[in-house]
């Protein structure tokens, strides 16, 4: 049930015997006139509680509501530090293969995020998933080998974000406008699922072998800066 039915519902047997008390008290009933407008204000009250607290629950269940957003699986290629990423977006059946370059896959969106009342009346966050790319861990990997970035997404029709970047001061519901990036380690088999909250992007592991790899993954050793990093390697 909507979480306002019920308040809604109270407030309005409340406003009735509200309105019944000052209808007695002006036909001079006043004995029950004055006991109805009273018990007609004491309900209205309690609808109001009601509502607070209703208000305030359902702005914690707005802002922990994820929705999935794509299922992303890791294949190995053969070659070191080269990747397949096979992803499945929410709603399609499909999944789309891309070829990745890296020890990490990078996956960013842009986000529209509502203020507070507009999330409370049931407007989540609204995203674009934007790009795909791969990530090296080493800096000097990223500078000098292989890059790939491919686009995840098409903007069909009116590109929402240039209107609320262009119009963003009329729009009083929006809160932020930005870009949002996450990545995760590459290793084959790994399963990804992706998913939106009200602040962006996560991803969670949604295997033993993405488990595994996210609990050893940490930068490298300094000295190690120039050494590759083998897909599966321990730390």
């Amino acid at each position: 049930m909507i979480w306002w039915i019920l308040p809604a519902a109270i407030g309005f047997f409340g406003v009735v015997v509200t309105l019944m008390g000052i209808g007695r008290i002006g036909k001079r009933k006043f004995g029950t006139g004055v006991a109805r407008f009273l018990s007609g204000g004491l309900v209205l009250s309690g609808a109001g509680l009601i509502s607070l607290v209703g208000l305030n629950l359902q702005t914690y269940s707005r802002l922990t509501h994820e929705r999935p957003v794509a299922m992303i699986e890791i294949a190995e290629t053969g070659e070191l530090q080269h990747f397949t990423a096979l992803v499945t977006l929410q709603g399609e059946e499909e999944a789309n293969a891309f070829d990745i370059h890296g020890d990490e896959l990078r996956l960013e969106a842009r986000i529209l995020k509502w203020q507070p009342w507009a999330n409370i009346i049931g407007y989540d966050s609204v995203y674009r998933l934007d790009r795909l790319s791969g990530r090296y861990t080493r800096i000097s990997d990223e500078q000098n080998k292989p890059r790939s970035v491919y686009p995840v997404t098409t903007e069909p029709g009116v590109d929402v974000f240039s209107l609320v970047r262009q119009r963003g001061g009329w729009v009083k519901a929006v809160d932020a406008y930005y870009g949002d990036g996450k990545f995760v380690p590459m290793v084959d088999g790994a399963l990804y699922e992706v998913r939106m909250t009200q602040n962006g992007l996560i991803i969670r592991a949604a295997n033993e072998i993405a488990t595994r790899k996210l609990q050893g993954w940490r930068p490298p050793p300094p000295e190690a800066v120039d050494a590759p990093v083998r897909a599966g390697e321990e730390d």
